[in-house]
């Protein structure tokens, strides 16, 4: 038997829990600066974010992957959380091209940004590593009570897939175009880093739709509904920050897709189960 069949048992590798382990921690610590002290975020992050809702859009993106990435430390099957990884490659990506974009924004001295300097030039590279060595493990084989994802979900997904990574392009390409028309104040700098975070959502929803398998989605989902319920809460604290008000497409939008994904999840997890065959 090949070295790659034997592996074949959904198992999420000891190395891919190892290197989490050491990621959580920071991701943890900056949804912690940006969520909830965004006004530091110039002593105690990378750089100075404004407006808050900047900050807390960040930080949000930040526990959501945290929450995710948990699920990798702690559970047995691979598969469950195999989504998260190459849209994380595509942000971790998007952060190091934006530092070095706008290297002139940085302060080399600050502790923050050399701590970001240092896992924005790993992560690209171990990531996708961890990725490459741990997907041979997948059984690709639905659990014995497992739910098939219907193909208008699938395709609803990798519809949304297509137009987060276009969105982010042309956020990471042509930063000045998307400033006028986004609801709080942008630099090209935050531009850019938005759009990595679209990139991975982007990039989150195009890979998922290739996996009929229930339990492939679930964690994603929960994490990107956490995500968005931050957000929305983050906009209700802020509203100040919107130029024209609160109630706008950007938050009307965020707040009609996690209606959708909770009706979606809730749906899928009070169908009756079956054997998978």
């Amino acid at each position: 038997m090949s070295k790659s069949a034997s592996y074949r048992d959904d198992r999420i590798l000891p190395q891919t829990r190892l290197i989490l382990i050491l990621v959580v921690p920071f991701l943890l610590l900056a949804f912690w600066i940006l969520y909830i002290y965004p006004d530091l975020s110039g002593e105690r992050f990378a750089w100075a974010i404004k407006p808050h809702m900047t900050a807390l859009f960040i930080g949000s993106g930040y526990l959501a992957g945290a929450y995710m990435f948990v699920f990798a430390i702690f559970g047995k099957r691979w598969h469950r959380v195999k989504a998260a990884f190459p849209p994380v490659t595509v942000f971790t990506v998007a952060m190091l091209l934006a530092t070095l974009l706008h290297w002139d924004r940085f302060d080399i001295t600050h502790l923050p940004f050399q701590l970001w300097l240092i896992l924005y030039i790993l992560t690209p590279v171990i990531v996708p590593w961890l990725w490459i060595r741990n997907r041979v493990t997948d059984i690709g084989i639905p659990e014995s009570d497992d739910l098939t994802v219907p193909v208008f979900a699938k395709w609803a997904f990798m519809a949304f897939g297509v137009v987060g990574i276009a969105m982010a392009l042309i956020m990471f390409i042509s930063p000045g175009s998307v400033i006028p028309f986004w609801p709080w104040a942008l630099s090209p700098l935050t531009a850019r880093v938005l759009g990595g975070w679209f990139g991975l959502l982007g990039m989150g929803g195009f890979y998922a739709g290739q996996d009929p398998r229930w339990s492939a989605w679930r964690v994603p989902l929960q994490s990107i509904t956490l995500w968005g319920v931050l957000i929305l809460v983050g906009a209700f604290m802020n509203p100040a920050d919107f130029t024209d008000g609160l109630v706008n497409p950007f938050t009307l939008g965020t707040a009609a897709v996690v209606v959708l994904l909770i009706l979606f999840q809730v749906g899928m997890q009070t169908q009756p189960r079956r054997l998978a065959r």
